[in-house]
């Protein structure tokens, strides 16, 4: 695992050396930033061995405690009926699924970037949209594909605008329409002309902030040559393997037997 690489580059961190930079390593620091923030206080009530791996893995104590305390909010917002011990014991599940129940007892970006997503989603369920958007770029400095969750919660809100505003002004005999099929856009398209800037003025106020993160992503890749850092060649697709391989001859052309 990525681990070994993580754990150096955190020391350096924590001991407040920022300038020096792994190129093996292929993710924004958020990771090193976030362990600075929590372990410094807690270096100051008890002696910590920051030569040890199981100490930097203590971080995602934190980032894990606070993933099922969201979940337990998100699951509160979508099931106000349930009872709370249910909900409960609902966020300890989830929060346990292989898919990151592992990776708590490694010193990985995964913890700390699951949290952060989650706790974007929720404020953004909250219609705090510009602060959910912050939270959305503290989890790119865990993850640069973060942005495919950044750009899901936009775009759902976006789109319940648009169905709010379709809904609003049909007849019942529309009711059932569905606003990706044809019949349905011919019917809805007055309509969102009719209140078009209402809608813009909606869709602005909820995606003022993720904007410019949009953007700047964009702009990133473009820049960057990449989505990741570092060593690009970590992060090839299988197709560029083999073609840079082939062009080097280590292997016969596909087909070959």
């Amino acid at each position: 695992m990525d681990e070994i690489f993580h754990f150096p580059q955190a020391v350096k961190y924590y001991k407040g050396i920022y300038k020096e930079w792994d190129p093996k390593i292929t993710t924004p620091p958020g990771l090193y930033l976030f362990t600075v923030v929590i372990l410094n206080p807690i270096s100051n009530i008890i002696n910590l061995d920051v030569d040890k791996l199981a100490c930097f893995r203590l971080v995602n104590l934190f980032f894990t405690t606070g993933t099922i305390y969201v979940l337990y909010r998100i699951l509160q917002h979508h099931h106000k009926c349930d009872e709370s011990r249910v909900l409960l014991l609902s966020s300890f599940n989830i929060a346990i699924f292989p898919v990151l129940y592992f990776f708590n007892f490694l010193y990985y970006t995964d913890c700390g970037s699951t949290f952060f997503v989650l706790l974007m989603y929720y404020w953004h369920l909250k219609k705090f949209y510009f602060f959910a958007s912050f939270l959305g770029a503290v989890a790119l400095l865990f993850r640069q594909t973060n942005i495919v969750w950044i750009f899901y919660v936009a775009a759902e809100e976006t789109l319940q605008t648009l169905f709010k505003f379709s809904n609003e002004g049909i007849s019942k005999k529309h009711e059932n329409l569905s606003l990706f099929s044809i019949s349905g856009f011919k019917v809805f398209l007055p309509l969102w002309k009719k209140n078009w800037k209402q809608i813009l003025k909606k869709i602005f106020k909820i995606n003022i902030g993720y904007i410019p993160i949009a953007i700047g992503s964009v702009a990133f890749v473009f820049y960057n040559g990449s989505i990741a850092l570092g060593d690009k060649t970590a992060h090839e697709s299988i197709g560029q393997e083999i073609g840079l391989t082939k062009k080097r001859g280590s292997i016969p052309p596909l087909g070959v037997g």
